[in-house]
């Protein structure tokens, strides 16, 4: 099972889901799951079909977390033989989505835990060594890790009493900590793609993706979309989740967007709405505030994937996935440093002309820098 985006477990205490776009670093607090003050890591994800959003386990102390996305829920049980003295940072769900298996630090056992009858088994100690996340590898299985210190890339054996085993070293740049206090330089967040493409998320929101498709193993990862993915300066503590593959090269480096709306009329093929925008592009990173040349672009907004939508633009692709429009620049379009241009945009969006609103509302509005 896979969808578009993966999930992100947020800030020490008062942690928040976040759910986290891979294509244009879209990163939005799920707003109506709540904040749980003692704060959990170790984090799985359990889908129940392509069209629903999963269950997310994880666990806090001796609790094990349920966060229901779709309801905006979350509850918390004790797990009959977990300890609740420790703090546990890895975890990951098994294929069939009834067991989340944990890890804590050198000298506590791992456990694996049946969410249905809220029971943890005792299993091996995890031995020597630091990680913060593991991900199974969609193809073998095998749990896979990086050790935040020196981007060691790791294979997790849980049969081992001493569970690390180090397939290459140094393949990923060592992790950076976010600003908030006491964050660790940790990959506290990884997950694959269904082909075995493997991502790790660090604690400041640097994203690496390394080609773990075959039987090689690549000596570097690359850090990708050029530039953090916003988490309003907390620290990412875990993450759950496995994508489609990405259909277009990721971007992150956000620069300033505005949109103006000109008018919408009805459609009759298909029955909708037709609305026009002029959406503004600023040569001007978000996160530093400085001019930077732009020569090409990606545009994405929220948009119903739906038989009959369409958006059209000139001298752009355009990609529809999950509820989102991705609009590329086909090629260099010089915006020098600082300065700004408007490009038309219509969008058709089907349904019944009467219920759907005089302005579409184009959530998400984010403009990122390709070139």
């Amino acid at each position: 099972m896979a969808h578009r985006k993966v999930y992100l477990a947020v800030g020490r205490t008062n942690t928040r889901i976040y759910r986290f776009d891979p294509i244009d670093g879209d990163t939005r607090v799920v707003e109506n799951v709540p904040a749980y003050k003692a704060g959990y890591t170790a984090m799985g994800a359990q889908y129940r079909g392509d069209d629903k959003e999963p269950l997310l386990l994880a666990v806090s102390g001796n609790k094990l977390v349920t966060i229901d996305v779709a309801a905006g829920k979350v509850t918390d049980e004790v797990v009959d033989g977990l300890p609740d003295d420790k703090t546990w940072y890895c975890g990951d769900m098994d294929t069939d989505g009834k067991t989340l298996y944990i890890v804590s630090y050198p000298g506590v056992p791992s456990y694996s835990i049946d969410v249905a009858a809220k029971k943890a088994t005792a299993g091996s100690d995890s031995g020597a060594g630091r990680w913060d996340d593991f991900a199974h590898h969609p193809k073998d299985g095998r749990l896979i890790s990086v050790e935040g210190d020196n981007g060691d890339l790791l294979h997790i054996d849980p049969q081992k009493e001493q569970m690390k085993v180090v397939l290459k070293e140094k393949v990923f740049e060592p992790a950076e900590a976010s600003s908030s206090a006491g964050s660790r330089k940790s990959y506290s967040a990884t997950f694959f793609d269904d082909d075995g493409n493997f991502y790790a998320v660090d604690s400041a929101g640097n994203v690496s993706h390394l080609d773990l498709t075959g039987t090689a193993v690549p000596d570097h990862a690359k850090r990708i979309g050029g530039g953090k993915i916003p988490v309003d300066d907390l620290e990412v503590m875990n993450g759950a989740g496995r994508i489609a593959p990405l259909p277009v090269p990721p971007s992150y480096h956000e620069i300033e967007v505005a949109k103006k709306f000109n008018s919408s009329w009805e459609s009759n093929d298909p029955r909708g709405k037709v609305y026009s925008f002029d959406v503004t592009l600023t040569a001007v990173s978000k996160s530093t505030g400085k001019g930077e040349d732009v020569r090409r672009f990606r545009i994405s907004f929220d948009l119903p994937t739906t038989t009959g939508q369409k958006v059209d633009a000139s001298g752009v692709d355009v990609l529809y996935q999950d509820g989102k429009a991705y609009i590329d620049a086909k090629s260099d379009q010089l915006l020098p440093a600082g300065e700004s241009r408007p490009i038309r945009v219509q969008i058709t969006v089907p349904g019944d002309p009467r219920e759907l609103p005089h302005e579409y509302p184009l959530d998400g509005l984010k403009a990122t820098r390709l070139a």
